[in-house]
């Protein structure tokens, strides 16, 4: 590489680092937080994520009755639960008609409401800062753009970074013990060598994600005959069948599963999406996600773990699962939020290396200096 084209690309990555450095180090930072979402959120809130198990599992439309009552403004639009143990709630999430939500932690035993809470939670808060920076689309583009950036820089930094024949052991240490400038320096280049796929990795998957460029695993009923499968009953307003039914249906279709995700969309869509899991899992991997038709009870389609088509790699489920690294289960998301956190470490360590090395350059030189 000639010394005019390291500098074009030595300038490139330090003023898109500089410039969106603090933004990067949110995004970085909230992110790491996410990959430990549920148990932070549970550690924080614990009366609203422990229940008393009882004998009886109560039907799915007398807990999603109990979360609806005193919210005649809202809608019920879906329910969840964190994991199958015993003492887990079951969240109804009720939306409204300018796309506010309520979360309503209903007790499955016995339908009491253990506690409610608006989006705006100290989780919702920090998932809508990695979203959306809290600005709504205008934010999801802005987030959009960066991930590009982030891209670009990472792949800058791996050109200033590639070492020469023979130089590359030397190229992955860091000298502790050398001046403070140089241990930044080996920090800021070493630290970004062994982190670069996964930082990439975390950029590359954010467009498709945000700008919806992929559809949820398994994807609304698509062909022709799905879609005539799912169609409404004609003459009369259709009817829907109750969340149980629904549910029932799923998991006579996947037996031996845990009901973890049910969806009824609040529009037309004519179809409730279910997500299953084997006992004990919560990973994307292991998701088998069941379309039932809505008016029929019928079974739409089924997208499983085994079918690894090309449409369910790439889907948005997926790239979240690869965002976040939990395809990898707990390794996987143990090194996605060291890579979080790498990118404050990285932005720190980058910045002081060049302010170090400014001030070393605007500093006056003794006349003992001038005359060496």
């Amino acid at each position: 590489m000639t010394p005019r084209t390291r500098t074009f690309w030595l300038l490139g990555h330090r003023w898109i680092g500089i410039i969106l450095g603090l933004l990067i180090v949110l995004i970085g930072i909230t992110g790491a937080l996410l990959e430990f979402e549920d148990a932070l959120d549970t550690a924080l809130n614990p009366s609203l994520y422990n229940v008393q198990p009882g004998e009886t599992y109560l039907p799915y439309d007398v807990l999603v009755a109990a979360a609806a009552d005193g919210h005649t403004d809202l809608k019920s639009g879906y329910f969840s639960r964190n994991n199958d143990t015993a003492t887990t709630p079951v969240i109804v999430t009720m939306q409204g008609a300018r796309s506010e939500e309520v979360q309503v932690f209903v007790n499955p035993y016995t339908a009491e409401v253990i506690g409610h809470r608006s989006g705006l939670s100290s989780i919702a808060l920090i998932r809508r800062l990695h979203g959306d920076l809290a600005l709504g689309d205008v934010g999801e583009d802005i987030i959009g753009v960066v991930s590009v950036l982030i891209s670009v820089l990472c792949l800058m930094g791996l050109v200033l970074w590639w070492p020469g024949r023979g130089a590359w052991t030397r190229s992955l240490k860091i000298n502790w013990t050398s001046r403070p400038r140089l241990v930044l320096r080996d920090l800021h280049n070493a630290g970004g060598a062994y982190l670069f796929i996964f930082l990439l990795l975390s950029a590359i998957t954010v467009p498709p994600i945000i700008w919806k460029l992929t559809t949820p695993q398994g994807g609304p009923p698509q062909t022709g005959q799905q879609a005539r499968e799912a169609s409404p009953p004609s003459g009369g307003p259709p009817k829907s069948i109750s969340w149980q039914a629904a549910v029932d249906a799923a998991k006579a279709a996947v037996p031996g599963q845990w009901v973890g995700f049910v969806l009824r969309p609040l529009g037309p869509a004519p179809f409730y999406m279910i997500r299953v899991w084997p006992p004990g899992e919560t990973g994307t991997p292991q998701m088998t996600t069941v379309f039932v038709n809505r008016y029929t009870g019928s079974i739409i389609r089924i997208s499983s773990p085994s079918s690894l088509t090309l449409t369910r790699l790439i889907s948005s489920d997926y790239l979240i699962s690869l965002h976040s690294g939990a395809i990898a289960g707990l390794p996987g998301r143990l090194i996605m939020f060291i890579a979080g956190l790498g990118f404050a470490v990285l932005f720190a360590s980058g910045l002081a290396t060049w302010l170090i090395r400014l001030s070393s350059k605007n500093k006056p030189r003794s006349p003992s200096d001038i005359t060496n």
